[in-house]
């Protein structure tokens, strides 16, 4: 467990909407999890407020963590909206089980727009690492330009030839030559670009009723709860 404070030291606007926020640390200083969260208190009119999210860096990233966050109209938010190196803030954790398997096994994230941070954290870490896990990402957003961590995330499905990652797109104003699948995830989805989709481990990340249908979903082929993993974003319905 840590606990400190600290300042920003980068902002990084990732896609129009979506910020991550990254946090000096000393190597060894902070110990976690990719797939963990933790809590960040800020103020707010000099005021604490506290909130929590999932790390979207990777253990393998030294001398910083960060979390990332869709900007909506909450207070919190908009109070991170203005945040710029220097700022301060109060982080403690790590907390959670949304992770990893210790044994080497399938895997398919399922996920939507900010829910991919957690995902991010574990995708950076199996290539860093070059552990061998064969992992399937649906991804699903509005637009091609909603898409958070996108040149990255292609980047790593290049270095590593068991990671594959599908783009689902939701919105009216596709790309000129977009090829791939178009509307949410569904089963008839998952049984398409997931065909060993019983041998998987699924992670459901996400805000909470798109995780609650993907899970509906994945109940009607069978999959068991036991299969799945979920990590739910409040606050994003």
């Amino acid at each position: 467990m840590f606990e400190f404070d600290t300042n920003v030291a980068e902002v990084i606007q990732r896609t129009p909407n979506i910020k991550s926020f990254r946090f000096p640390v000393k190597n060894g200083h902070v110990r976690y999890q990719p797939g963990q969260f933790f809590f960040i208190t800020i103020k707010i009119r000099g005021e604490a407020a506290i909130h929590h999210f999932s790390f979207s860096s990777s253990p393998t990233e030294k001398g910083y963590i960060e979390f990332t966050k869709r900007i909506t109209t909450s207070d919190f938010s908009q109070a991170l909206a203005v945040m710029k190196p220097g700022d301060w803030a109060h982080l403690r954790g790590p907390e959670g089980s949304f992770t990893l398997p210790r044994k080497k096994r399938k895997l398919a994230f399922l996920s939507g727009g900010i829910g991919i941070t957690p995902l991010r954290s574990m995708l950076r870490y199996i290539t860093d690492k070059k552990l061998d896990f064969d992992v399937v990402l649906l991804y699903g957003n509005n637009s091609w330009e909603d898409i958070a961590f996108r040149e990255e995330l292609g980047g790593m499905a290049a270095a590593n030839p068991r990671l594959r990652i599908e783009h689902i797109l939701s919105g009216p104003d596709l790309p000129p030559d977009w090829k791939g699948k178009t509307g949410f995830i569904n089963k008839d989805m998952v049984a398409e670009l997931v065909p060993d989709y019983t041998e998987r481990l699924f992670y459901l990340s996400g805000p909470p009723r798109m995780v609650i249908a993907l899970e509906g979903q994945l109940t009607a082929l069978d999959i068991l709860r036991e299969q799945m993993k979920q990590d739910s974003f409040t606050g994003y319905d």
